[in-house]
């Protein structure tokens, strides 16, 4: 989550920093002056404690609105390029309030928030709460946002919610492991008479096939004993009876 606070340098900067401190790495805070009109080494000073990227932009031209007008610009160029999930424009000047509420109607897929705040400090509400990463740093945010009576009663109450939610979540994970077990054994108990069916079929063809055999060889060696107890007939040559006559 990035965050990026577009800071007005020439409308009470001092209340527009208010909470810069609190602010991490991931978020950038860009301050527009005027030359002349904001020093530098203030500007330094007043974000000293702070971990975020500081940019000091001085404005290109002078007049009553040049901030102002570069800070839209700029705006439009953040959103247009989708750099930041949450953009702040920082200042008690309402006159921003068209321009951002025109960006916000156009581009409200590109952000997750754009708005005009007074300070970072009242900008920080919900991304605190989103850069939570345990139920204690929750609880903390919840408290410094709505005071510790409502925030403690908040966070036991969210607590509650994620805890029924995460009893339903137990109990769909068991009534699937429960029915996957099911399908399992059904599965095994099919798959086992599959297999015993083909086995079943496997020794009905080869005792076929071995009957088969068996009845061929009997026939065979009943074929080749009759042949050998078959009496063999044995012709003997005619005596040539004229022959004999005439001796």
């Amino acid at each position: 989550m990035k965050m990026i606070f577009l800071v007005d340098g020439d409308n009470n900067i001092g209340t527009g920093l208010k909470g810069v401190e609190m602010l991490s790495e991931q978020d950038t805070v860009m301050i527009f002056y005027q030359k002349g009109g904001l020093s530098p080494s203030r500007i330094q000073k007043l974000c000293g404690q702070s971990k975020a990227r500081i940019q000091l932009i001085e404005s290109i031209r002078g007049g009553k609105n040049a901030v102002d007008f570069q800070i839209i610009t700029e705006l439009g160029v953040l959103i247009g390029q989708r750099e930041a999930d949450y953009a702040y424009v920082i200042s008690q000047d309402k006159g921003y309030a068209a321009s951002i509420d025109a960006l916000r109607a156009r581009y409200a897929e590109a952000f997750q928030e754009v708005s005009l705040r007074p300070s970072i400090e009242d900008c920080l509400s919900l991304p605190f709460v989103l850069r939570a990463q345990d139920r204690h740093a929750l609880c903390n945010a919840l408290v410094k946002e709505y005071g510790e009576a409502q925030g403690l009663g908040l966070y036991n109450h969210l607590k509650q919610l994620f805890q029924g939610l995460e009893r339903g979540r137990s109990q769909g994970r068991r009534d699937q492991t429960e029915q996957s077990e099911a399908e399992g054994k059904e599965r095994s108990e099919r798959e086992k008479k599959e297999r015993s069916e083909r086995e079943k079929k496997e020794r009905s063809e080869r005792e076929k096939k071995e009957r088969s055999e068996r009845e061929k060889k009997e026939r065979s060696e009943r074929e080749k004993k009759e042949r050998s107890e078959k009496p063999v007939k044995i012709t003997l040559p005619h005596r040539n009876r004229s022959r004999s006559r005439g001796r």
